[in-house]
């Protein structure tokens, strides 16, 4: 993560010096979630924001049920239940229902009603604040999906005959180009959360599927706002304690296989011009215990030093056509980091040549005194404006955050340890662990993805690969044991 934005994803006790360890201590959870589990295995949380009375009160429900259950015999299925929710309700007419999502919407910053993936369904209210009877009735809808959706020839033939599909896919677009070329070889490639319904549908076999995946035991609600902690706590126990059924057969879980290294050219509607990604691809470990932490905390401030260099060089020079990009995420057990050049066709290779010139600089001689100054100078200012901006940070930012974290196995912190912790961290931070920890990461193979739009001159991926390595390779020798690939991307993944 860079600029101002707060690391409330990942948290703990940084006991870890840059030149040596100790015995590892596991992550303490922020207090300020208040968390809670009902007989039938129905999950939920709350996080009470005091000082956003004025924000939305977000609510998400999450099943852990996508596409990727599916059986030949039943694909579309997990994408068509959350059609069939919105369309109908036990407990609602279809008036009421309507008043309820026109009400349920953030005109700002809308979402889907749902969002279907390959191994969950995220439902998605945003509520006015100050309105108890909205959310009684959000709360009495969910639990009605949940439990009792009504699936029926009638609602099904409606639902399929609207032509409107509202319901959302992770990714947005699972047909993407470069997301067919990341899913090779994987499991998920055969289970596309986006893939329509075969038809005629089979009711029985529909019903079959939603009793099987949708049990409390796998269903998480998370709720941000100013709120009545307790109140609602009785009313989600009311909503949702009268749910049965168990998880028997257990889910699969979604892992993508790790990039290949050969360069690859991909066409795309996404794109207005060539561009072409350096990315470095590693295995993705959950962040519990404060070693864990450490590594990522020192190999995320590599990166941010690593592309701020970067963009301070590319600003001075004369590459004038090259628009840089950076990012990092996690998804499906991997992390991946990038640098993208934007570039018209006839620069990317000079472009390329420039860029692979800095990382091999940087990683002979590192970062020098001044910019390590400089960088720690910003982070300290970030940091002493921590609180300043929490208080500014959204609801629906906030729980954005905390669907990220658990969903990347990262424990959350409260603010105040936070602001204790990483200053720590900052303060051990030394000159000579930093440049340790880029030449490292730059020593890693990387992967050339150049993305082109329709009917540009294709290029010749041989030529830019070989302008790569004739400055990158031979890498020097690893120069740590303890710095590894799992740590190789900040948390951004996966969850809407």
């Amino acid at each position: 993560m860079q600029g101002t934005r707060i690391h409330l994803l990942v948290g703990g006790l940084l006991l870890v010096a840059a030149s040596g360890s100790v015995q590892a201590e596991a992550l303490q959870p922020d207090p300020a979630w208040q968390q809670g589990q009902l007989e039938n295995g129905f999950s939920w949380q709350i996080l009470d924001t005091p000082q956003r009375p004025s924000d939305r009160v977000e609510l998400r429900l999450m099943v852990n049920t996508g596409s990727l259950m599916e059986s030949s015999q039943q694909i579309g299925f997990a994408h068509l239940l959350p059609r069939i929710a919105i369309a109908r309700s036990e407990s609602f007419t279809e008036p009421q229902l309507r008043s309820l999502w026109q009400q349920s919407v953030d005109g700002e910053r809308p979402l889907p009603p749902a969002i279907s993936s390959y191994d969950f369904t995220l439902y998605n209210l945003s509520l006015p604040n100050n309105r108890p009877d909205l959310l009684k009735e959000a709360l009495t809808w969910l639990a009605d999906t949940s439990g009792k959706l009504a699936i029926d020839e009638l609602t099904v033939q409606g639902v399929m005959s609207s032509g409107v599909d509202p319901i959302g896919t992770f990714p947005p677009d699972p047909k993407d180009s470069w997301w067919r070329y990341r899913l090779k070889d994987s499991t998920l490639l055969a289970h596309d959360p986006g893939q329509q319904v075969k038809q005629p549908i089979n009711i029985d076999e529909l019903k079959k599927f939603y009793q099987q995946w949708y049990t409390p035991d796998v269903m998480t609600l998370y709720v941000v706002g100013k709120v009545d902690s307790r109140s609602l706590g009785e009313q989600i126990n009311k909503a949702f304690s009268p749910l049965k059924g168990k998880r028997e057969t257990p889910a699969t879980m979604p892992t993508l296989t790790p990039l290949p290294p050969q360069p690859v050219s991909l066409i795309s509607e996404q794109v207005k011009q060539d561009t072409l990604s350096i990315m470095w691809d590693s295995p993705w470990h959950p962040i519990r215990d404060s070693q864990s932490l450490s590594r990522y905390w020192r190999s995320d401030i590599a990166r941010e030093a690593l592309f701020w260099h970067i963009q301070q060089v590319l600003q001075k020079s004369e590459q004038k056509n090259i628009q840089l990009g950076f990012d990092c995420r996690v998804q499906y057990q991997r992390a991946q980091c990038a640098i993208h050049l934007n570039s018209p066709n006839e620069n990317l290779n000079t472009g390329l040549a420039f860029i692979a010139r800095e990382l091999a600089n940087l990683r002979k001689n590192g970062f020098s005194k001044d910019e390590f100054n400089a960088l720690l100078a910003q982070k300290n200012d970030q940091l002493s404006k921590l609180f300043a901006t929490y208080a500014r940070t959204d609801t629906d930012i906030l729980m954005s955050q905390r669907l990220r974290s658990q969903q990347s196995g990262v424990v959350d912190i409260a603010p105040e340890q936070y602001q204790k912790l990483r200053q720590a961290f900052l303060s051990s931070l030394t000159l000579e662990a930093l440049n340790q920890e880029l030449k490292l990461q730059l020593s890693q193979d990387a992967t050339l993805v150049l993305m082109q739009p329709k009917g540009e001159p294709e290029m010749n991926m041989k030529q830019l690969q070989e302008t790569y390595n004739g400055i990158m390779m031979p890498a020097p020798a690893a120069v740590s044991e303890e710095a590894k690939p799992a740590d190789a991307a900040a948390v951004e993944t996966s969850a809407p």
